[in-house]
Formats: C-alpha cells, sequence, structure tokens
C-alpha cells in the first residue's frame, strides 16, 4: 500500500491540464473553425497562463487528496473531488487574469480548456477503475442487506474487488481466505474479532485493508458519507438539511436544462404529434402512476404508443417486475410506438414533469407503489430523492439489466450523488439513447 503522494498520478495531471489548455489554443485561435473577430492571442501569453494555471489546479488537486492512497476509492468519490478542482481551478485562473497583466483573457477559450481538462482528468480515472476491476480479493463477514449489495458488487466484475469468501462471523472464515484476502469487510459487531483474527494470521500485523460497515437499520433510512472530524474518521448520517441542498441544487439546474431541452427537441415533438395522429388515433399522451419524491404519487408523461384502452387487452405473462417488466414484443404496441420507443422519443413529455417539480433530469428510476416492496430496508432512502428521466439503470442498458442489478444502480446513485456524477450520466445518456440497447 503506496504512503507517499503518487508521482505517476501527479504527472498523468500536469500532462491532462497542458494537453487541455494546447488543444484549446489550437481549437479557438489556430483551427479556423471558430472566428477570431479580435485577433489572436500571443502563443507566449497562451503558455503563460497555462504553465501558471496547470500548477494552481495540480495544488487544489492535491488539497482534494487526489495523489495519495486514498484514490483506491470509487470513481464517483474521484470524480467529484476532479469536478470541484476544476471548478476551483476554473475561478483561480480568472482571477489570475485579471490580477497580472500581461495574461491573455479570452473567455471562449478558457471555457474550452476548462472543458477539455474535466474530461482528460475524469477519463482516465475512469479507465484505470476499470483496467483495475477485480484486482483486490475481498472477504466478508457478516450478514445483511449493504454486505449482500456489496457481495453483488464484488462478484459482477465492475468493481476493483473480486469476492472471495463470506460468512456471517469470523471463525467460519478458513486460515486460507483470510491470508489470501487484500480487503475485508466487516460488521462494526465482528470488528474487534476480525482485528485480533487478522493480526494472529500475519505476525501481529494488520496488512489486509478493513472496512467497517454502518447499521444498514441507520444508514437505510437517509443515507451517509464519511468525514474527518479533528482528525477522527466518522461516519455521518444525511441529515434532512443535507438532502435539502442536495435537491435544491438538482433544482437549480433542471428548469433550464428543460426548458432547453423542450426548445432542442421541438422538431421531435411535432414529428411524434403528427405519427400518433396520423397512425393511432385517441389521446396523444398517456400518463402513468409513480412513486415520486418522500412517496407521493404522480403522473408521468409519456407519448401514447399503444392502442386505444391497451389496458383492457390481455397479454399473458405479465405477471412480476423482474427481466419480464417490459415486454419485447407486446402486442399492443404500435408499429408508430415501437418505433418512438426504440429511439426513446415517448419520454420527451416528461421534461413537462421536470418542469412540475415532479422528476429530476438525473435520479432514481421512477417507480410504481407495488415495486416499493423490491427495494426492502431501502425504501426510506429512495424517498429521499426526486426520481429521474435519466439515471445510470438508463446508461447501463435499461431493460437488458436485471431488476436487482437496477435496484442496486438507484442505491449507489443516492449514496454517491454529486453534480459530477449527474453530469457524467446526462453525458453518458446521448450514447445510450442511440445505441437503442435494451429499448422496447
Amino acid at each position: 500500500m503506496p504512503r507517499g503522494p503518487s508521482i505517476l498520478h501527479l504527472l498523468a495531471d500536469c500532462a491532462a491540464v497542458l494537453l487541455a489548455f494546447w488543444l484549446a489554443f489550437w481549437l479557438r485561435f489556430s483551427s479556423g473553425l471558430i472566428p477570431a473577430p479580435l485577433g489572436q492571442i500571443s502563443p507566449a501569453q497562451w503558455w503563460l497562463l497555462a504553465g501558471i494555471s496547470t500548477a494552481l489546479w495540480l495544488l487544489i488537486l492535491a488539497l482534494h487528496g487526489a495523489y495519495y492512497a486514498r484514490l483506491k476509492q470509487s470513481f464517483a468519490a474521484e470524480l467529484g473531488a476532479v469536478t470541484s478542482s476544476v471548478a476551483q481551478g476554473f475561478v483561480a485562473t480568472i482571477v489570475l487574469t485579471f490580477s497580472l497583466r500581461g495574461l491573455p483573457d479570452s473567455r471562449l477559450a478558457l471555457l474550452l480548456a476548462v472543458a477539455f481538462a474535466w474530461i482528460y482528468l475524469a477519463g482516465y480515472r475512469w479507465f484505470f477503475s476499470r483496467a483495475r476491476a477485480g484486482r483486490q480479493r475481498a472477504v466478508l463477514v457478516g450478514s445483511g442487506p449493504i454486505l449482500e449489495y456489496l457481495a453483488r458488487q464484488f462478484d459482477s466484475g465492475r468493481s476493483r474487488y473480486r469476492f472471495l469468501a463470506q460468512a456471517e462471523r469470523v471463525e467460519e472464515l478458513t486460515d486460507d481466505w483470510l491470508t489470501r484476502a487484500d480487503a475485508v469487510f466487516c460488521d462494526a459487531a465482528e470488528a474487534n474479532s476480525v482485528v485480533t483474527r487478522l493480526k494472529s494470521l500475519r505476525g501481529g500485523q494488520l496488512q489486509a485493508e478493513l472496512h467497517i460497515l454502518p447499521n444498514t437499520e441507520i444508514a437505510s433510512n437517509s443515507g451517509f458519507r464519511a468525514e474527518n472530524i479533528e482528525g477522527t474518521l466518522v461516519l455521518s448520517l444525511k441529515s434532512s438539511a443535507d438532502l435539502a441542498v442536495m435537491r435544491r441544487a438538482k433544482r437549480a439546474l433542471d428548469i433550464p436544462l428543460a426548458l432547453l431541452g423542450i426548445l432542442v427537441t421541438s422538431p421531435l415533438w411535432l414529428l411524434c404529434i403528427l405519427g400518433i395522429a396520423l397512425t393511432m388515433p385517441g389521446p396523444l399522451f398517456f400518463q402513468h402512476k409513480r412513486r415520486g419524491l418522500f412517496g407521493r404519487p404522480f403522473g408521468l408523461y409519456k407519448f401514447r404508443s399503444m392502442v386505444r384502452d391497451a389496458h383492457l387487452i390481455k397479454v399473458e405473462d405479465m405477471s412480476g417486475f423482474d427481466d419480464k417488466y417490459k415486454l419485447k414484443n407486446d402486442p399492443r404496441i404500435t408499429p408508430f410506438g415501437k418505433f418512438m420507443r426504440r429511439m426513446s422519443l415517448d419520454e420527451l413529455p416528461q421534461f413537462l414533469n421536470i418542469l412540475r417539480g415532479e422528476l429530476s433530469l438525473v435520479g432514481p428510476r421512477p417507480i410504481v407503489e407495488a415495486e416499493l416492496e423490491k427495494y426492502g430496508v431501502w425504501g426510506g432512502l429512495l424517498n429521499t430523492v426526486p426520481p429521474g428521466l435519466s439515471g445510470l439503470w438508463q446508461v447501463s442498458g435499461r431493460s437488458d439489466t436485471s431488476y436487482q442489478e437496477r435496484i442496486d444502480f438507484d442505491l449507489y446513485y443516492i449514496n454517491n450523488w454529486s453534480l459530477g456524477l449527474d453530469l457524467l450520466i446526462l453525458l453518458r445518456t446521448i450514447p445510450a439513447v442511440l445505441s437503442r440497447k435494451g429499448a422496447y
């Protein structure tokens, strides 16, 4: 386990930021793609700004802990640190251009540099998070929903940990499992026994990572976060005020982006309206009752893709919510309705739900009331954030994912929410929709 700063990550970040400044300068002033009516900026001036800014940005990243052993945290946590660092670096660079003479102040070029830097810094971290998946062997000690969730993630091949063994008590694990383990995850009640057993096997040294998990019943009501308070690491429950701030931040983005979404997609609205009117006479919209924030019911808008009175038509094998929650060949869907579903055009009216405050652009799936029991103890946590038009499940296969995977995606999103994560999901939504994977 590394003790000091990671020079490799430091050099990689330096290269990423400098590359972002170079590409921004080329695109703005050398490519000819963007007019420069005020003339070009001296390359020497730009590289002076780039050099000073890069040093500042690396310092800010270091203050966020980007170059120490805790880089082994999840990609979502790293993405939050990168997004915050880039935003602060942007502000610091603007202050520089106002404070020091001789530095260029091209706003468009600087915005391009910031955008490219975020993409590069986040992109290579994502790549390495995929590359290190399954490299560390994990043993789980205890029982309950949190450990069951971790076991599923470790067994999926997506995590940096690989599932090795699990037992309710540490005494039930063999010496071979514990000596091979790179990390041990345990209930707080088992922590002392786990430490004693691990030290007895490894010459009095605690060489494996030890992760102590919070109480499920408490964590499932509001979520939790790790904090460093006066030099002591503690697990803190998210208060109602914390969650309210999160919701307000999402709402501040939802309204302008939903309005922009309606404006940009308005030709597609017209296409859907004409297609429905010409091929399947009847109501234009379809409302389906879903469960929203705090469990409040609301009508989820969609363009109607089925024949009139489709709910009266009997279809075999429609029971249950698992992999048959949506049928791949539902005979009630019209040809034009199938086209809309394949392209996700039927979901365009949900921008109206966002403006009404019933949906967010990104969030957990909007479920029906009967699905709540599938979430078990996590139902209370689901109540704390608004459902989303897009989310982790949609950019990860949509209807081709299992029902348990969809629940796990929702739980991961709620516990790891950040504006950076929302932005990443939005960026992945467009290719996910165009790929049409799992859309039917």
